[in-house]
């Protein structure tokens, strides 16, 4: 359940009060993510930032409480507090003789006042600065792409001029490139603490954060780059790559929008409009996105790649391949690129090609599982199962056409057979509770949950996930590898159901002796495997195990099941033939 605005307030200033910095400056941020200028969320942020010693950073978090609120009395004390400790002393007076018009209790200015004395040395922190030599060095180093250089002589400019801005984000520019993000946000930090005003030290500060995974905070900076320069179109652009990393695909489509619209040839934002076109499943549109991508600047290789498989899902296999071929040419290191190709050549059933493209990829790349997966079922090697993170990317890029392209393209109706058939079995009026491994976007759970006390999904796939909690009709979502969830969860459940989850676990003794040995109550396992004429399981071509029947009843005597239905059925077609399969029920 997510906080309402007071809600994380109220968290973050108990937190604060605790002494529990982190999660109090977590929930403050949190706010500013959604109001950028809550008053009290950048006061007390501010405060924080006062307490380690950042007097700097916290003056523009204060400045903003003020212009929303300048009649609370503890944000103008804060302000000139700030002011002194960074010695800002003609600032401070001036903000102390405003705080006296706004009413503040004369008395509560009195201890700040005092250190205002006209003895006071008043430090010019904005006098000293490098030479114009010194940033030309910089700025060179940093554009002809000698980092080492360009990192050094950041670092020292620095330390030298500590309150120097330009160098800061260069350092920050320079540090991101080379892989230090942690300090790459240190420095883009400070950048924005020097000069709050500065659109561009946010963006910068921004993309180092979603770097680091931190999406939320990301967010806010590139939000508060867009409120300090609305036509911004890099800004725009970099909202949108953080909204699609939350999942968030209308916003982010709108952000590309915004971006395009004001600066029309930037190549990089169609790419990305289209990348989010994709996932949405609008592939004609994602298409012409692409096309606009590449025509403005034809040496893109991403778009040249992500246009191959726009084209290869809409069954353009020719021209897929000329796309991820002229990808290649471009950057021929590109292992992804050759994946795509063996794929497409495989479609094809250009079979020694998409051989010698799947062993080119992991030439380039060793770890690469997509392609030593499919190699494998090229090659006839029959392997224990499928890479968890081929299985991820191949769901996560499937989601968005999933339901339309399986139901309405392939005549798939597995997930309602396979709930048939459970209904049938049971001697109840409810199925108690079950848990849907391997859950996806959610089409047994459709045919399931209101028979059910309790439904539990689990799937790799976030993308899928993120489509089966929009149905709601799961009591709880679990993204994790199911070998994974059946070692840890609390397995008391009365059905354990799979549906075309199979085909991508080889070897399903793991499966079998977990959910056996962990369930303490017994139940029943339904489930559907592809059928395979053989004694025990096959990787095929498709990159899919089968498995046969005999393999299954070998399982259920090794582990404590008993076959209480079996029947085959065709499961889907693919290339207008059909697919046959086996559906099982077991008891244990």
């Amino acid at each position: 359940m997510e906080l309402t605005i007071e809600q994380a307030l109220q968290q973050g200033v108990t937190a604060h009060k605790e002494g529990k910095h982190q999660d109090a400056e977590r929930l403050y941020r949190a706010i500013l993510q959604s109001q950028p200028l809550h008053p009290d969320a950048n006061h007390n942020l501010g405060v924080l930032a006062v307490s380690v010693n950042k007097a700097d950073a916290a003056l523009p978090l204060f400045k903003i409480a003020l212009e929303a609120n300048p009649k609370i009395e503890q944000f103008w004390l804060s302000y000139i507090d700030a002011l002194i400790k960074e010695k800002q002393f003609d600032n401070a007076r001036a903000a102390l003789e405003q705080a006296k018009q706004q009413g503040v209790d004369a008395d509560r200015l009195n201890s700040l006042e005092a250190q205002l004395s006209p003895k006071t040395q008043i430090e010019n922190v904005n006098s000293a600065s490098p030479s114009q030599q010194q940033l030309s060095n910089l700025l060179e180093h940093y554009q002809a792409g000698r980092l080492d250089d360009a990192e050094k002589l950041a670092t020292s400019i620095s330390q030298e001029f500590p309150k120097h801005q330009f160098s800061w984000k260069v350092l920050g520019a320079v540090l991101g490139a080379i892989g230090r993000k942690s300090e790459a946000v240190e420095a883009n930090q400070t950048a924005v603490a020097l000069s709050p005003q500065d659109a561009e030290a946010h963006s910068n500060l921004g993309n180092t954060l979603k770097e680091i995974g931190r999406l939320d905070e990301a967010l806010a900076s590139f939000t508060q780059a867009i409120a300090l320069k609305p036509d911004f179109a890099e800004a725009h652009s970099n909202l949108g790559n953080t909204l699609k990393e939350l999942g968030r695909l209308d916003e982010a489509e709108a952000s590309y929008i915004k971006a395009i619209a004001l600066k029309p040839d930037y190549a990089r934002a169609y790419g990305n409009l289209g990348t989010t076109l994709q996932e949405l499943g609008r592939l004609d549109e994602a298409l012409a996105s692409y096309t606009q991508a590449i025509a403005l600047k034809p040496d893109y290789v991403d778009a040249h790649n992500n246009l191959g498989i726009t084209l290869q899902k809409l069954g353009r296999l020719d021209e897929a391949e000329a796309s991820f071929r002229q990808a290649i040419a471009l950057k021929p290191g590109y292992a992804e690129a050759h994946v795509n190709l063996g794929n497409t050549l495989k479609k094809l059933e250009r079979l020694d090609e998409a051989e010698a493209s799947y062993k080119q990829a992991i030439a380039l790349d060793p770890e690469n599982s997509s392609a030593k997966h499919m190699l494998a079922a090229l090659t006839g090697e029959t392997t224990k199962t499928a890479p968890r993170d081929y299985v991820e990317n191949l769901f996560d890029n499937y989601a968005a056409m999933f339901d339309s392209s399986l139901v309405d393209n392939l005549e798939y109706e597995i997930p309602s057979v396979i709930a048939e058939m459970i209904i049938k079995d049971s001697e109840f009026d409810s199925l108690g509770t079950i848990t849907d491994l391997g859950c996806g976007t959610g089409l047994f759970g459709v045919e399931i949950n209101q028979f059910c006390a309790h439904l539990e999904g689990v799937d790799l796939s976030a993308k899928m996930l993120d489509k089966a909690k929009g149905k709601s009709i799961y009591n709880k979502l679990v993204k994790q590898d199911i070998v994974d969830y059946l070692s840890n969860a609390s397995l008391n459940f009365d059905y354990f159901v799979s549906t075309d989850v199979f085909i991508y676990i080889g070897d399903l003794s793991d499966v079998f002796r977990l959910i056996k040995s962990r369930n303490e109550t017994g139940g029943k396992l339904a489930f559907s495997t592809e059928d395979y004429d053989g004694d025990d399981f096959f990787l095929e071509q498709s990159g899919r195990y089968s498995h046969s029947k005999k393999y299954i009843e070998g399982l259920c005597e090794k582990f404590g099941y008993e076959l209480s239905h079996f029947e085959t059925q065709a499961l889907r077609k693919e290339k207008n033939q059909y697919i046959r399969g086996g559906l099982y029920i077991l008891e244990f």
